[in-house]
């Protein structure tokens, strides 16, 4: 049983660099120091239960007042320390201090001077004589402490205790033989009572050792978890980061072209993604629209995409067509892309009065709604995605004319390969009759509902590609 003493928190200076010494460790530890005097408390409890009752029923030993009275002050006093040193543990605990060693001592002395003291007292006061001391129920306390002894996770304790338990056994034993209360050849089983002590005290070492070793494997993964998600949190604040930072580099606005409602939308499947869309004007009133593609998706992916972005937005105003826009964009991503890496881009030219340049590296399908036959025309990639090969030369260009309330969609592959739960591709058939289904809404509202029919087939299934969209509907 420990015994409460000095709360006085240790220097952390004077505390051992280990595991063992690790809050997470001395946590665990003065919890289960805390279980350990409340289980011998109710033991303590339990045969207070019995000395009193035995008494009630007329006990010889019980009933001897010379043996009573001593035998409760002991068991009182040891319940009573008892409750306050839970509730030291408890405080110990709340203001993470760690159990100082001479605790330990004191802890150790108490834990067997109850249940001996209880023993010499009836040994020397017991009406049944001093062999009575040797086999009663109290002796029982000790082989009960020795085994608590475990939860403080330390085994040289537990064998100590044991071998000390074992001792004063022997030594009750001698007393007992020397004043001829016990026959001679009773001697080697009341020494063998002893001999278990010891063999306890052993065996609780071991099991005090293995859950030891445990507990610092536990603690060990532990630490190493919660290093792992500060790390991850991290890793996921700087991510979340970059995505604002990517969102914003996307279109805040509509653009302002007479005759056309656009709309766009970019959802990366991870923090940050490599789809990248834009619009700008050009000098003589055009629109140039592109929608883009890196391989892969991620942070990587995203960087090349900033890039894309910064050499459209100084392309776009100097190119006489698509054709000439995409060539250049591609000279210059050549030299910044690592092999393997690349970037598809579809490109249109739009004029207010409904004509387009439709232009495609590598990207494809792009699909025009025709509103009075209620179809799709698809289109799909022209020429060498950028990055592959400087020089590249792009075309032909596909020069369209869309009439009022026609629709011009330029998208990334990731809705056509949305998946269910069964690996079954949304498909471009399936997409196709979603923007004739919706191609008579506004942009934004065709954008939408193509997005919601993409998520209900989807059935939950994780989106695992980026999935971008614009769309250019003629007023």
């Amino acid at each position: 049983m420990a015994h409460p003493g000095s709360s006085i928190p240790e220097p952390t200076s004077a505390r051992r660099r280990s595991i063992t010494s690790s809050p997470s460790f001395q946590g665990r530890a003065l919890e289960a120091e805390q279980w350990r005097i409340s289980l011998l408390a109710a033991s303590l409890a339990l045969i207070l239960v019995m000395w009193i009752t035995r008494r009630l029923l007329g006990g010889v030993v019980a009933s001897d007042n010379a043996a009573f009275y001593p035998i409760l002050i002991i068991i009182v006093a040891a319940l009573i320390l008892s409750v306050l040193a839970i509730k030291e543990m408890g405080w110990r605990t709340r203001q993470g201090y760690a159990l100082p060693g001479w605790r330990l001592l004191v802890g150790a002395f108490f834990d067997l001077a109850v249940p001996f003291g209880i023993l010499f007292i009836l040994h020397y006061r017991s009406p049944r004589g001093a062999y009575s001391a040797l086999s009663g129920p109290t002796l029982f306390l000790v082989p009960i402490a020795i085994m608590l002894s475990v939860l403080r996770l330390r085994p040289l304790y537990s064998l100590c205790i044991g071998i000390a338990a074992a001792f004063a056994h022997w030594g009750l034993v001698w007393m007992t033989l020397r004043e001829g209360g016990v026959d001679a050849h009773l001697i080697p089983v009341l020494s063998s009572y002893g001999a278990l002590l010891a063999f306890t005290g052993i065996a609780a070492a071991i099991l005090s050792l293995q859950v030891r070793r445990y507990i610092q494997e536990a603690v060990l993964e532990a630490e190493s978890a919660e290093r792992a998600a500060g790390k991850l949190s991290e890793i996921e604040h700087e991510l979340d980061i970059a995505r604002e930072i990517q969102q914003s580099l996307l279109p805040a606005e509509p653009p302002a072209l007479a005759g056309f409602d656009i709309a766009g939308m970019a959802r990366p499947a991870t923090q940050a993604g490599g789809d990248y869309y834009d619009w700008q004007p050009l000098p003589d009133g055009r629109l140039v629209v592109a929608v883009a593609d890196v391989t892969g998706h991620g942070i990587g992916p995203a960087l090349v995409m900033a890039v894309c972005r910064a050499y459209s937005k100084a392309t776009a105003p100097t190119a006489q067509n698509a054709a000439q826009f995409l060539e250049r964009m591609n000279n210059l991503i050549v030299p910044d892309v690592s092999e393997g890496r690349f970037i598809t881009m579809a490109v249109a030219l739009l004029n207010s009065d409904g004509s387009v340049e439709l232009l495609s590296a590598g990207h494809g399908p792009t699909f025009h709604y025709h509103v009075a036959q209620k179809r799709v025309e698809e289109f799909n990639g022209n020429g060498m995605p950028l990055g592959v090969s400087d020089g590249e030369q792009y075309d032909p260009t596909s020069y369209l004319k869309l009439a009022p309330g026609d629709a011009l969609v330029l998208l990334t592959d990731g809705f056509m390969e949305r998946m269910d739960p069964d690996g079954e591709l949304f498909g471009t058939d399936r997409l196709g009759e979603a923007i004739v289904r919706y191609g008579y809404r506004p942009a934004a509202e065709m954008i939408a509902a193509i997005d919601a029919d993409t998520t209900a087939f989807a059935r939950g299934a994780p989106q695992t590609d980026d999935m971008t969209v614009v769309v250019m509907r003629r007023t």
